[in-house]
Parts: structure tokens; sequence; C-alpha cells
């Protein structure tokens, strides 16, 4: 028989090595949720994080909503551990933790988390700590009082523009920085740098998702103000993000040579010829957002068509609100006219009347 003796060699400490984009606040400088101009709480917080162990924790501040004012990009905090005989990079839930609280987030605030995608070709090992990142990130900032919504990455990607074929990382990177000018140069400079950048662009996509969640909540509950001639306003970031997608889709799309320079103004048909049929066209309507599942019960419970790409339910979708809206204005229109046409018999009857 073979006697078991416990190994004397001590365990090696691992210890946690957190990498920061920025440095500690220096003494007497504001709390992170406090605005150093007024000195009061800000108004606004948007929280983006890429849970990679190469990602980062964005937070963007301001007054109002839309409004930067303040972004701080703060890379995840990674521990060194023995995995297989091999030192492997993991996330420290425990500098995690701790990083949350000193960004002093308010409770409440929602954290658009993206939930690491498998590929083709993945191990079992690297799809493993895909969705142990994402878990560890969605229990923290969930334990902080923050509201996690998931974001699928082909889903921002998609709808920034970045899945067009032959986009790479550093397309991430420079996207990222002429976005968000607050953050520097410095902080995105380098090529693995990419995952800052990411963080960055899922914070801009979930805030305009809850943007068009907004405007699609005012029409259920009848407040559109569309029915009375005036459109849903935008704010500074959403002008931003939309200005500068719809920018590079042009400049993709005049890239081929076609369509000479007196074209001022490109169709999304002209576009889309331009582009290919997979690559995507910026969309910032009232369904931004929906995932081809969840447009296909919207479509559905309207007794539309469910079958199709994403924008064409979205087609369907817009097209049916357009309808609703003009049933509306009709509707109102023949219950003023009928107002009127009352109040016309009643002063006749009055002249009538008095003569």
């Amino acid at each position: 028989t073979l006697a078991l003796r416990a190994s004397r060699r001590r365990p090696r400490a691992v210890r946690p090595v957190p990498r920061a984009a920025e440095p500690e606040a220096e003494a007497g400088e504001l709390a992170p949720d406090l605005d150093p101009s007024t000195g009061a709480p800000w108004g606004w917080t948007l929280v983006g994080c890429d849970s990679d162990a190469g990602g980062a924790l964005v937070v963007v501040r301001g007054p109002a909503p839309g409004v930067v004012r303040r972004v701080s990009v703060l890379d995840c905090p990674t521990v060194k551990v023995e995995v297989n005989g091999k030192r492997r990079t993991r996330l420290c839930v425990e500098a995690m933790v701790a990083l949350v609280a000193s960004t002093r987030i308010p409770k409440g605030t929602v954290a658009h988390v993206e939930e690491g995608g498998v590929e083709f070709g993945f191990s079992a090992q690297t799809a493993f700590v895909q969705g142990y990142n994402f878990g560890l990130w969605k229990g923290v900032l969930a334990a902080a009082g923050l509201t996690v919504e998931v974001v699928k990455p082909q889903a921002w990607k998609h709808a920034l523009g970045l899945a067009r074929s032959g986009s790479s990382k550093d397309d991430s990177r420079h996207f990222a920085a002429a976005m968000f000018p607050e953050v520097g140069e410095v902080t995105l400079r380098r090529k693995k740098d990419h995952g800052r950048a990411e963080a960055l662009l899922i914070a801009a996509y979930g805030h305009m998702a809850m943007h068009a969640r907004g405007a699609r909540a005012d029409a259920a509950q009848g407040l559109n103000t569309a029915a009375s001639g005036s459109s849903d306003e935008e704010d500074p970031l959403c002008r931003r993000v939309r200005d500068m997608v719809i920018r590079a889709a042009e400049e993709a799309s005049e890239g081929d040579g076609e369509g000479g320079e007196g074209d001022a103004h490109i169709t999304a048909s002209g576009m889309r010829r331009r582009l290919g049929p997979d690559d995507p066209l910026p969309y910032f309507g009232p369904y931004f957002g929906m995932t081809g599942k969840a447009l296909g019960k919207e479509c559905k419970s309207r007794g539309l068509k469910v079958s199709g790409k994403k924008m064409e339910l979205i087609e369907r979708l817009e097209e049916d609100d357009a309808g609703a809206v003009r049933r509306a204005r009709d509707a109102a229109a023949a219950v003023v006219m009928e107002v009127e046409g009352r109040e016309e018999e009643e002063r006749g009857a009055r002249r009538a009347a008095a003569a």
C-alpha cells in the first residue's frame, strides 16, 4: 500500500492586483458622487461594464440625463491564480466589492452589464470563465443595490455599427474616444484598452436603450406627443451617439465609391446597397435595443406577421404605430367637429329664441 503524506510546502499566497484606470481622489477632494461645482449629488448616473477580466467598469455622471460632466473608467480588479498548473488571470471578487463601494453609485441606478458571449471554437474552460465573470459582476452590482440590465454583445455592437464585417477592437477604441472625449487620450491609447472602450460603448448603448424604452412606455400610456405634432426630444448623449453612428455608416457606405459627392442625403435603401446585406444600418427609433424575440412577441400581440429579420419586424411595428396615430388624430378631429357642431346648434337656438 502507498502511504499518502501531506505536503510540507506552504501554499503560495495569492495577492490581488487590482488595475486602476485613474488615480484615487486626493485628500480634500469631494466624493465621486458629488458635483464639484455645487457640492450636491449628481443628478444623473450611468453605469456600463465589460465583464471580462480585461474589461472595465464605467461610471458616467452629470447634472441631468445625457449631460456628461464626469466619466470614471475603472479596470476590473484581477488576481493571478493557478489553474491546471498554469498561472491565469481571474477577477478578484473582494476587490470588486471594494471598487464598487468606492464609487458611491446611488442605489437603484441601472448598471448595463455585458453578458460574455461564447463563440464557435471556444473551449469549455473559456466558456466557463465567460459565464463566471458575468455572474460575479452581476452579483456584486446587485448586492450594491444597483439594478442590473443584461446587454448581449451582439446587440450593442450591431446597434452601434461595430458588428460590420472588418470591424476590429481598435475601431471600438477610436469610436469610444470620439464618443467620450471627457476620458482623455491616455485612457484608451493602448491596444489592450479595448476593454475600457467597450465598457464605455456598453454604457452609451444602455442609455439609448433606456431612452427608447421610455418612449415606448409613454406611447403605451397615451403620453406620446406625436399625435399633437411634436416629437420626443433627445438628450445630449443620445444625440451624440446617434450622430456618430449615422456618420460612421455614411462613411462606410461611401467607401465603395458608389454615389457621387452630390448625394446630400443617403437613403436607407442606398446605404444598404453600398454596405451589403449583412451589415447593420443605424436605427434609433422607439424599438431600439429590443431583441428579435421581443419584437416578434410584440408583433404577435398586435396580430402582425412575426417572421423576418429584426428591421422587417421594426418596420411593421412602426407602420402599425403610424396607423394608430392617424386613427387617434382622426378620432380627435371627429370629436372636435362634433363638439363644434353642437355649440353652433346651441348658438343658433339662442339667436332664434332671442329673435
